[in-house]
């Protein structure tokens, strides 16, 4: 079942300024899925394209104009972006599609900043402190925000500032885009009936627990004494021992922090002999021995769900939200290319 997507056009753009910002203040990647700050990674040094670019107008956008100069660093900055999802060679040849976007970037966002100055929209500090407090809740547990706004090269004045223009560029899109907030229940029900076996189908799965005796890299005589460890913990379960207690105490697998558990899992996702255990044995049954090629395995099914579609009243409010998202974002790409072309942008040939 696939997931629906329900980001905005605005939301985006706040998201992206913090990966621009530490893309170009210093010379660490960023994950743009989670705005993780502490995901950083080494990189190549690709030509700086801006020191070889003169001050000739690319873009004019009124009385504005858009130099090659900054150009240049705009595509330089991409690409140090996307430079640990492909090979720098398809990059390169990728140059012309990537400076035509890094273009229409520039000439937007000056559209965008003059229209909000114009406009005279305000960011206070609690606007800004609350997209921070966004960053800080998506970092992984146990990192420094701080520490990480270091890494990335930035200071907190540079990210609030940087923060300041990147909300006020967000409210004059919330306030300028117009378009219906609320869903039609009849394009809900139209959608449903669309896309009811794609995203709304659940598929059959269990969640389980299990404990593990490996056997990877052992001889005969050790797979032996394995067999006996696996059948005397199999014994003191059928006598009433606790099974997260042993799984920490006796298993092999990683899981055995979480006493054993897996979680939730469906078909084709475990080993076949281990799924047949799994989709085979009852709620809080403890299993026979389960043998795989890593090892001897005791199994405990704690959960079951049958899958099929899910009734509209289910995701009703889901689909609502995601039609709701899919308009405000053609309403905002309407508003902004309504002043794009009233700013009177001219590229140069």
């Amino acid at each position: 079942m696939k997931t629906l997507n329900s980001s905005t056009l605005g939301i985006a753009m706040i998201g992206m300024m913090l990966l621009t910002s530490a893309c170009g203040a210093g010379n660490n990647g960023v994950n743009e899925n989670e705005i993780d700050l502490a995901d950083s990674m080494d990189v190549f040094t690709l030509p700086d394209a801006s020191a070889q670019a003169g001050d000739g107008i690319v873009a004019r956008i009124g009385e504005d104009v858009v130099t090659e100069a900054e150009l240049a660093a705009e595509v330089n900055m991409m690409m140090q972006r996307m430079q640990g999802q492909m090979p720098r060679e398809q990059m390169e040849m990728m140059r012309d599609q990537i400076t035509a976007g890094a273009l229409d970037n520039l000439i937007t966002r000056r559209v965008l900043t003059a229209k909000a100055e114009a406009e005279g929209v305000e960011v206070t500090d609690a606007d800004i402190d609350e997209v921070i407090d966004m960053f800080r809740a998506q970092l992984p547990p146990g990192a420094d925000f701080n520490e990480q706004l270091a890494m990335a090269g930035l200071t907190m004045e540079e990210l609030r500032e940087n923060l300041t223009s990147e909300i006020r560029i967000n409210k004059l899109l919330e306030e300028g885009a117009v378009y219906d907030s609320e869903a039609d229940e009849s394009a809900i029900a139209a959608f449903y009936e669309e896309h009811k076996e794609e995203y709304f189908t659940m598929p059959e799965n269990v969640t389980a627990s299990h404990i593990l005796v490996s056997t990877q890299n052992l001889d005969d005589e050790e797979i032996v004494e394995a067999r006996a460890k696996i059948e005397d913990i199999l014994a003191q379960l059928r006598d009433g021992a606790d099974f997260a207690d042993l799984a920490q105490a006796e298993s092999s697998c990683p899981s055995s922090a979480r006493g054993g558990d897996l979680g939730t899992f469906g078909r084709g996702q475990m080993v076949p002999a281990f799924e047949a255990a799994a989709f085979e044995q009852e709620i809080g049954e403890i299993g026979d021995i389960v043998e795989t090629q890593f090892g001897f395995h005791i199994v405990k099914v704690t959960d079951r769900s049958s899958g099929g579609v899910q009734d509209l009243d289910e995701v009703r409010e889901s689909i609502a939200q995601h039609l709701t998202g899919q308009e405000r974002d053609r309403a905002m790409r309407a508003y902004v290319e309504q002043l794009r072309e009233e700013a009177g942008v001219e590229i140069a040939q």
